[in-house]
């Protein structure tokens, strides 16, 4: 007989509890939501930007004289001369990203040049010949290719490069001749990029520039000079991204 007063008072404490739980629910906080994925960077766009770079090359100079008595002058055949330089300026371009990490882009440059070489023959201590070739400016126009790992940019360019050059000859300290030539020829290179904000990247760019071969002199007289103008820039570079 006392099994059915335990039963009812087990009964009535599981229902008191019951009553508890639904009187005062127990709340349930929701998972804190993830942050929102990080977006990647994008190269798309247009820029405008400023370099400096340093350039070194040989100029190639070839002098062809006879004298009327059929013997050759002093200063007669191809030779190279060192030659080395500044180049400052601006360029101008736009990069489309495509296929997840590809980037194809065109640029222009134009830059101010301090690049150039002379030569100087003199016999028993006198100076009989001096000749002067600079390039007084140098701009490009260059297609661009490459793969982006997010923020950073590894790219090869190539295109038509333009510029003016300019020759000077002295002999026997007289000056014979002064002219300046509008030239073309063509550039390639590679180079790398890096977006440090949204808005503004830097790089190093490599390039070679040929602006071909092209006969500065005849003077009518037997006398005919051609030089041949190529060099190597390294660039450092500033990009301002819209």
């Amino acid at each position: 007989m006392k099994i059915v007063p335990r039963s009812m008072a087990a009964m009535a404490i599981v229902l008191a509890a019951g009553r508890a739980f639904a009187a005062d629910p127990i709340a349930l906080e929701a998972a804190p939501a993830p942050p929102p994925a990080e977006e990647s960077f994008s190269w798309t766009g247009p820029y405008f930007g400023g370099f400096g770079s340093f350039a070194v090359g040989d100029m190639k100079l070839d002098s062809r004289q006879i004298f009327a008595d059929g013997n050759p002058p002093p200063i007669n055949g191809a030779f190279e001369i060192s030659a080395s330089g500044f180049l400052g300026g601006v360029q101008a371009g736009y990069d489309w990203q495509f296929a997840d990490r590809w980037v194809i882009g065109a640029v222009a440059d134009i830059a101010a040049s301090s690049y150039g070489a002379s030569v100087t023959a003199s016999v028993d201590g006198t100076e009989i010949f001096n000749g002067e070739v600079d390039v007084k400016y140098l701009g490009t126009v260059r297609a661009r290719l490459g793969r982006a790992w997010d923020r950073t940019l590894l790219y090869g360019h190539g295109g038509f490069a333009f510029g003016k050059t300019e020759q000077t000859l002295t002999v026997g300290g007289t000056t014979v001749f002064n002219e300046e030539q509008t030239r073309a020829g063509w550039t390639a290179g590679a180079g790398i990029e890096h977006a440090i904000t949204d808005h503004l990247s830097f790089g190093t760019e490599y390039a070679y520039v040929d602006l071909g071969s092209k006969q500065i002199l005849d003077n009518g007289e037997g006398l005919t000079i051609k030089d041949d103008v190529a060099f190597h820039t390294l660039k450092a570079f500033v990009n301002f991204r819209f």
